[in-house]
């Protein structure tokens, strides 16, 4: 069992790396076989990370109790879903994800990705504002987000801000001005696909290399 905050983080976050791995798969496979994203995925991506920080009880499991209330980054109470009322919440947000995604296609002009990022928005923030475990939801809300972009064909995206900003982002689409965190997520497509064609632009010159070198 870990002894420490260090050592938990370090945990969660070897967790939240193989869960990553595991939603890619996921997803790569769906994309393939033209099938939607399964909030279970996200489910079982939570229960991977917690068990792997030596927490099974909350792993993959909703949270059974309301308390404590939560504060938001304005000092604000922070809503969140009755306990009774997760099961059917997530229902309907894995309904609404399975929609969005089935027959799902790369965007090709600045009108769907401007779609796409504002969907990805919401259907991760409303995971987030069910609150359905105990911990790890923020992260569970933006392996939704991830999920989402990447059955669209488009590169993982992650959040490429500081802590205070995406949740200040959030706290705005609390009250459903959703413009700061589609801003982010938008930011974080462009630098995933710069990212994505600098690795390829070097993979080949390193390839046009070699051949030169068998001449």
């Amino acid at each position: 069992m870990p002894s420490s905050k260090e050592e938990i983080d370090q945990l969660e976050e070897r967790g939240l790396w193989q869960a990553s791995s595991f939603l890619h798969k996921k997803v790569g496979t769906a994309k393939k076989q033209n099938e939607p994203v399964r909030l279970e995925w996200i489910i079982k991506a939570h229960r991977i990370i917690f068990t792997i920080a030596c927490a099974e009880g909350m792993a993959g499991r909703y949270r059974n109790s309301n308390g404590p209330e939560l504060v938001r980054i304005d000092d604000t109470l922070l809503p969140i879903a009755g306990w009774e009322q997760i099961s059917s919440l997530m229902a309907q947000l894995g309904d609404d994800v399975k929609a969005y995604t089935a027959n799902l296609r790369p965007p090709m002009t600045r009108v769907a990705y401007k779609k796409l990022v504002v969907v990805a928005a919401r259907l991760s923030h409303r995971l987030a504002c069910i609150h359905p475990f105990e911990n790890g939801n923020g992260r569970s809300s933006r392996l939704l987000m991830s999920a989402i972009l990447m059955r669209a064909g488009l590169p993982d995206a992650p959040v490429n801000t500081d802590k205070p900003r995406y949740l200040k982002a959030m706290r705005c689409g609390d009250d459903g001005d959703f413009s700061a965190l589609e801003e982010i997520i938008a930011r974080g497509v462009v630098s995933a696909k710069r990212k994505e064609f600098l690795t390829r632009d070097r993979k080949r010159a390193q390839l046009a290399i070699v051949r030169r070198k068998k001449r």
